[in-house]
């Protein structure tokens, strides 16, 4: 099974922060900016450029064919395309480029007989996923469902290639609906039309029973079976309602359903429920500690693969199906294990950490799962592809380090921190500290090339998973929902003051960054803790909790409305937006957005800049017409490295 978008597949993707500037370039108008922007340091001289930093890469989302050519995204011209390798060449052999969408291609799937390819491309950001058709044989791509004003999203493919199931907010932009698409007369049929977020997760082999999931907000969804001919729908939750319920996937001879579900404890665990009398079980009780994440099964239903969370690391469990027998797999270095497809007995992966960036690996079962065969030795672990690491060391980026602190309230928050070579506790370096956007995310030891090359300069950079991270259980993630709000930002001060305690970091020297809610933190963070921050970086960030719930998508309000609070309590919401206690900013500001955001509306960014202004202060400001929430091309987050870091030379270094 390889969809685009199924919540029992892991899909780690790190939204990459960049942005596009307003035409006028930044000024450092006083003496005093002019020696901030002077006085680098010695690491920060001998560092490599930025450039070489952002350029570092390697292909993503890997996936073998049942030929062994093998499909993965790739951006050597700055945004990714489909490239493919013949089956038997080696990791650094040439590869072949598929498409060609001018602002690259979001994600793609791979049909079971491997003769399909289905596409998702948009438009500058916008997110309005359209899906196309490449035929592997002989490369053409034709359109497939395309509306410019609709989301189409593949969910699984049906058993023989025939066609998929997707779900799409065509017929009401607030509501995916779930459709079954045929390739033969390229017909669309609506299977079920219910309110709300929907998506599939597998379908039965004859098409006629599919797993659906209702997403409500991200500590409330509900799985489903759904008739396909009827439209009606099973419940298959495991306990209490309003929790998180996701289906997986059906067991061999369909007659049971994996779910997971954080109802036991508040850890999302595995379990499977027979269909017919509702009996449940879990089949893996040893990894109950560890929230359950993601994963993959393959087409025949003989193997799965399980992703858990430990602490902020990702791994990989793989089990025989339906008896979830353990299977013996290769070592892998600890990181997050990422992009998991198996085809037959062989699994495919990538790994991402500090000093990895996101390589693809596979191996083979074959041996290992014949009967009577050791499943005591592993089998071996094949690199896919290689780095292109603009002639830098990888190998001696700074892993972080995981420490806790104590917030407000005497919560235990976790971090990881990050430190530049040489550093000495005692001895405090400027420090950013970088929020994590969602509020539903968790900040994770991926690679990350902005982050080395801060850290090469002579930067530390902490990343705090403040009350309302995933990753800790149910009870942590709510402890900042509605009127809860702000003691989330106290967690985000209480990092700087920790790093400031602990002779990390000087109370001045600490900026406060981050994306999406991780912008809205950057901003609320330095009202709140003006004795700690010196400098502040807002991109795609939240400042107006109204406005942003009432222009962005439709689609998206009510999940957001779970977690800020909803619209029909203004009070509230202008009680926890920053722009309402703007007069309270006293540091310098970089303000940056993406003109096509369609979560956060670039009139957040342009509310906080004309206040700021207003008052006298003059933020720099840097705004892409061709980009969205987040930054695809790779000029745009050069572009946006080059100018946070000038920022941040001139106001938080030495």
């Amino acid at each position: 099974m390889n969809p685009l978008h199924n919540p029992w597949r892991l899909l780690i993707s790190v939204i990459a922060v960049g942005l596009a500037f307003l035409a006028t370039p930044p000024q450092v108008g006083c003496a005093q900016d002019r020696r901030a922007a002077a006085n680098l340091t010695k690491s920060s001289v001998q560092a490599p450029s930025i450039e070489r930093f952002m350029k570092i890469r390697a292909p993503n989302s890997p996936t073998l064919s049942p030929d062994g050519t093998l499909f993965v995204r790739d951006w050597p011209d700055g945004v990714n395309q489909l490239y493919k390798r013949a089956a038997g060449n080696k990791p650094d052999a040439p590869m072949t480029r598929l498409t060609d969408f001018p602002d690259g291609l979001n994600s793609y799937s791979l049909s079971p007989d491997g003769k399909l390819i289905v596409l998702a491309a948009a438009t500058g950001g916008n997110e309005q996923d359209n899906l196309h058709l490449l035929t592997v044989a002989d490369g053409t791509i034709t359109p497939l469902l395309i509306d410019p004003k609709v989301v189409y999203r593949l969910n699984v493919w049906v058993d023989d290639s025939s066609g998929f199931i997707y779900s799409a907010n065509a017929e009401s932009p607030a509501d995916f609906y779930i459709y079954r698409f045929d390739f033969a007369g390229k017909k669309s049929t609506k299977l079920s039309a219910k309110p709300g977020y929907w998506e599939a997760s597998d379908v039965t082999k004859d098409g006629k029973r599919v797993l659906v999931n209702e997403f409500i907000s991200e500590s409330h969804s509900n799985a489903f079976e759904l008739d396909a001919a009827t439209g009606n729908l099973a419940k298959l939750n495991i306990g209490a309602d309003q929790t998180s319920n996701t289906s997986a996937g059906y067991l061999p001879g369909e007659k049971s359903a994996m779910i997971t579900s954080d109802s036991e404890k508040g850890i999302e665990r595995l379990f499977v429920r027979d269909l017919a009398t509702g009996a449940v079980r879990k089949p893996l009780p040893e990894i109950d500690q560890f929230p359950v994440e993601g994963g993959a099964m393959n087409q025949e239903r003989t193997l799965g693969a399980v992703i858990v969370n430990e602490g902020g690391y990702g791994s990989m469990r793989v089990v025989k199906l339906p008896s979830f027998e353990a299977v013996a797999i290769p070592a892998i270095e600890r990181g997050l294990v990422g992009s998991v497809d198996i085809r037959g007995d062989t699994i495919t992966f990538s790994l991402s950490n500090a000093r990895t960036p996101g390589l693809s690996y596979a191996f083979d079962l074959a041996t290992t799962n014949k009967p009577g065969a050791d499943r005591s030795e592993p089998a071996g672990l094949e690199q896919l592809t290689v780095a292109e690491t603009q002639g830098i060391d990888l190998s001696k980026f700074a892993l972080p380090e995981l420490v806790t602190y104590k917030s407000f309230d005497g919560l235990e928050i976790p971090a990881f921190i990050y430190t530049p070579p040489g550093f000495r506790k005692g001895t405090p370096v400027p420090f950013v500290v970088n929020y994590h956007g969602g509020p539903e995310g968790q900040s994770r030891p991926s690679f990350t090339a902005l982050t080395q090359f801060l850290l090469a300069s002579g930067y530390g950079v902490m990343q705090p998973n403040v009350r309302g991270s995933t990753g800790y259980g149910r009870e942590f993630h709510m402890l900042d929902d509605y009127k809860k709000r702000w003691d989330s930002v106290k967690d985000g001060v209480e990092a700087a003051r920790w790093l400031v305690k602990n002779g990390y970091g000087q109370a001045g020297r600490i900026a406060a960054y981050g994306g999406s809610y991780g912008g809205f933190m950057s901003v609320a963070t330095v009202i709140e803790g003006p004795d700690v921050f010196g400098a502040s970086i807002d991109v795609v960030g939240v400042v107006n909790f109204k406005t942003f719930l009432e222009q962005t998508k439709d689609y998206r309000r009510k999940l957001r409305e779970a977690e800020y609070g909803p619209l029909s309590d203004p009070e509230f919401l202008a009680s926890v937006s920053p722009l309402n206690r703007i007069d309270e900013i006293k540091v310098p500001m970089l303000v940056a957005h993406g003109a096509n955001d369609p979560r956060v509306p670039v009139g957040e960014a342009m509310q906080l800049a004309v206040g700021l202004q207003k008052r006298g202060y003059d933020p720099e400001l840097l705004f892409f017409p061709d980009e969205g929430h987040g930054f695809a091309k790779l000029e745009n987050r050069l572009l946006f490295a080059q100018r946070m870091v000038k920022f941040l030379q001139r106001t938080i270094a030495e």
